[in-house]
């Protein structure tokens, strides 16, 4: 097994402990993080050979899974001094040291240009619709005028695209705004979603399964700032959103997603997924066994041989 992500991914050290417990052959590399060793050569149409930081390595032809998580972006060799050459070689190493991982024809839990494709917020929406998801009112703009005609006396949020925003310390959240006060230019463009009221619900998926959690404990519209003293109770998924979600996941070809909703008695709404969202924390509050179903799932290439087209997701 072969896991991709940088050193802060605690939910991959989850996934690690579990494949070691079973006594399961695991390396977990950040390609983007220092000097790699890469020596990748083509035999019968697969890369072969090793692929290694200074403290471990692994030979990419006996790898039967790979877990994509967080990898850090391709730096450049620290010892290239100018700017413009550095950003040339990291250019370089991204193709060549990531193109040859995303070339191995194995399962992915998820291959990165589908989760690429997946992480679209635009396209998300799009796609839950035509899956039978409802979604909020939308509207995404460059101009403060328009949020102003769109919003017609709705309660609105505005969400940013990426919530690292120019500070990677700071998350940006989901926040209430009043229309009447953006200015005219709002200088990026930008999404803002109607409010619905109801109950967060996190659900994730693996494969087919599904792990659903409601969560209480705060009034504020984004949850993830304060998840640490909030509860995580157990919720069954309604069929036909069960349904809807099964065809979102194929439609991506996805093996793994965290969606996010807001639940009312009569129906859910999908607020957005997230295909390399953090599963963690649901586990530790709620109990459920989602480090076991995506162990068991990267297990499952050991016993049958994964088909041709694998490495662009099942």
């Amino acid at each position: 097994m072969l896991i991709i992500t940088d050193a802060t991914d605690y939910t991959a050290d989850l996934i690690v402990a579990d494949l070691q417990a079973r006594g399961v052959g695991v390396t977990r590399l950040d390609p983007g993080s220092g000097p790699v060793h890469l020596a990748a050569t083509l035999a019968r149409g697969r890369w072969r050979n090793g692929l290694g930081d200074e403290h471990r390595a692994v030979d990419l032809g006996e790898v039967v899974s790979v877990l994509w998580r967080w990898p850090t972006p391709a730096p450049g060799h620290p010892s290239i001094e100018r700017p413009a050459r550095r950003a040339w070689a990291a250019r370089e190493d991204a193709a060549g040291i990531f193109g040859v991982l995303k070339a191995l024809p194995v399962l992915w839990i998820n291959h990165p240009d589908l989760a690429a494709a997946a992480n679209s917020k635009p396209g998300q929406l799009v796609t839950a619709t035509e899956c039978g998801l409802n979604v909020p009112d939308t509207i995404v703009t460059t101009s403060g005028e328009a949020v102003r005609a769109w919003a017609c006396g709705r309660d609105v949020l505005f969400k940013a695209f990426h919530a690292q925003g120019a500070d990677d310390d700071a998350m940006v959240t989901a926040s209430r705004v009043d229309p009447d006060e953006l200015p005219d230019e709002l200088g990026a463009a930008s999404l803002f979603q109607e409010i619905v009221s109801g109950v967060p619900v996190r659900l994730t998926m693996v494969g087919t399964q599904p792990f659903a959690v409601t969560i209480t404990g705060t009034a504020d519209l984004d949850w993830r700032p304060v998840q640490h003293r909030l509860t995580f109770a157990r919720i069954d998924v309604p069929p036909d959103v069960l349904r809807a979600v099964h065809r979102f996941m194929l439609r991506y070809r996805l093996e793994y997603g965290a969606f996010d909703f807001i639940a009312t008695d009569d129906a859910w709404t999908f607020l957005e997924i997230n295909p390399t969202g953090m599963y963690g924390f649901v586990e530790i509050r709620s109990g459920l066994r989602i480090t076991a179903a995506i162990c068991d799932r990267l297990c499952e290439a050991m016993q049958s041989p994964v088909s041709s087209d694998a490495g662009v997701g099942r």
